[in-house]
């Protein structure tokens, strides 16, 4: 418990070695040297070449404050990309040179040998030696194994550490080196023609750029259409790009035309979900509900009944998706059957029947006589639930004891009848079928009783006593108004009588 105070300056010692690899240094020369006074010259060394080492007692502490740093070295306004290795070697005993190779995958190692006098001649021996190397070549992201050894090697005196050079999104490469520069896009969107106008800044002016638009997936952006090469001398122009849709996932792609140049894409419609939403198609003879995105997102997705409101009871389970397709199967595609989809935004509900198309059965209610029957009629076979209802003015459906029907079959292109009681009229009643023969279906009522307009319609009959209200209040109001006045009137005119009685009298006199 003693060292937990020392724990805070561990992590930031371990965090500015962190910041410090992670640092481009701007540094032209890369040339390599040795501790002053020193003669070190460099041999030629190949990778190779047997190399054996002596397996004799050395201290392992050979090879001290081991440095590997990334360097932009630039001749004018071309950068290239070097890693600067730098040490201090213990000369001790036979040690008269050191030895570095740096090595990666796919790539002949670079190796380097520089000497720094004979142990006979006394001039290294015991001290210490500063070596800074000539600098390694490197591309951006590549990761290099660094190597350094004793001449002669002593095969307990190696050192080795692998170094990642940052990748072409470092901000201080990813506008110097020539194989990270991209070029910026910029645009501007023509929503009556579906185009967008696009125009390439700052990109190599020595070769060919690439334009077109693509389809962002988790991995790779499929391309639309083919793609237009622009000459150096006309990236000033404006490049016109056509699309079919505004989906969020379509993007514009640009990229010098050499190999593995890095690529630049920006997405016009990133924000625009709602277009993923219109993508529902129906099997009619599977009764398959299907929705296929033509981009990847996460959403959840579910059947939902429609109340004529705001709200949309969900059906069901719910389905999650990050791209993949999504079925309901055994669907009763009714107008009111709806599908709602929910994103880390929001919430969308599309209703895709409600235009009327893929009618598959019709229930109605005729009367005559004062008997009333529902008659229900479908195109295909299909199994129904028949209910009897008395609808309350809060607009809901209240199912009546007694008055279920057994579950029925109808063939195809086939209708059945059923009677009513002749006092449905007495309250409120309603008629409520729904298929049972899917997994996905919503009831259906209907109203159209022969009877009085409340009944028919209890929230214009709310409507109407909300009007009626006030008004029989404010005539009574008035009504009261006028009487009181009347009443007082006449007491006027009892008080004022016998004075003109007097007053005719002494007249007369």
């Amino acid at each position: 418990m003693k060292y937990l105070p020392l724990l805070p300056f561990l992590f930031l010692i371990l965090q500015n070695h962190k910041i410090h690899s992670d640092r481009i240094e701007t540094n032209q020369d890369c040339a390599w040297s040795c501790s002053e006074g020193l003669q070190c010259k460099p041999k030629a060394y190949s990778p190779l070449s047997a190399f054996h080492c002596r397996n004799q007692p050395v201290s392992s502490s050979v090879f001290n404050n081991v440095m590997l740093s990334n360097v932009l070295a630039c001749e004018g306004r071309k950068c290239s990309l070097q890693l600067k290795i730098t040490t201090s070697v213990n000369a001790t005993g036979d040690i008269r040179g050191v030895s570095v190779c740096a090595d990666s995958a796919g790539m002949i190692g670079h190796c380097q040998i520089y000497t720094f006098g004979h142990v006979g001649k006394g001039k290294a021996t015991g001290k210490q030696v500063d070596v800074k190397f000539k600098c390694v070549p490197v591309r951006p992201g590549q990761l290099v194994f660094v190597t350094l050894k004793t001449i002669p090697n002593y095969c307990k005196a190696t050192w080795t550490q692998r170094h990642l050079v940052p990748e072409c999104s470092h901000e201080g490469i990813r506008d110097e080196i020539s194989e990270c520069i991209t070029g910026k896009l910029a645009y501007t969107v023509d929503k009556a023609m579906n185009a967008l106008t696009v125009k390439v800044t700052d990109a190599p002016e020595d070769t060919d750029y690439n334009l077109r638009l693509c389809h962002r997936r988790k991995v790779i952006c499929v391309g639309e259409g083919a793609h237009m090469k622009i000459k150096p001398q006309h990236l000033q122009s404006s490049i016109m790009l056509h699309y079919s849709k505004p989906l969020p996932c379509l993007c514009i792609e640009g990229w010098p035309a050499r190999v593995d140049a890095r690529r630049v894409q920006v997405c016009p419609f990133k924000n625009n979900l709602e277009e993923l939403w219109s993508g529902i198609t129906f099997d009619f003879n599977k009764e398959e509900l299907i929705w296929e995105p033509q981009c990847p997102v996460k959403v959840s997705v579910s059947l939902c009944h429609a109340d004529g409101g705001k709200r949309c009871q969900d059906i069901g389970n719910v389905f999650h998706s990050e791209g993949q397709k999504v079925i309901f199967s055994s669907v009763d595609p009714h107008p009111t059957l709806c599908t709602k989809f929910t994103t880390e935004v929001g919430t969308w509900i599309k209703c895709p029947f409600a235009k009327g198309n893929f009618p598959v059965w019709t229930a109605k209610i005729t009367s005559k006589d004062g008997q009333q029957w529902a008659e229900i009629s479908t195109w295909v076979k299909a199994s129904f639930s028949v209910s009897v209802c008395e609808m309350k003015l809060s607009s809901q459906c209240k199912r009546i004891e007694g008055n279920e029907f057994p579950n029925f079959s109808v063939d195809k292109m086939k209708h059945t009848v059923f009677n009513l009681s002749k006092s449905s009229c007495e309250v409120c009643v309603c008629i409520q079928v729904q298929r049972v023969d899917v997994r996905f279906s919503v009831p259906v009522l209907q109203c159209d009783l022969q009877c009085s307009n409340w009944c028919r319609d209890p929230e214009r009959s709310q409507d109407i006593e909300k009007i009626l209200l006030p008004a029989v209040i404010f005539l009574t109001v008035i009504l009261a108004a006028v009487l009181f006045g009347r009443m007082t009137l006449k007491d006027g005119d009892k008080k004022r009588t016998p004075w003109r009685k007097l007053t005719c009298l002494r007249m007369n006199q």
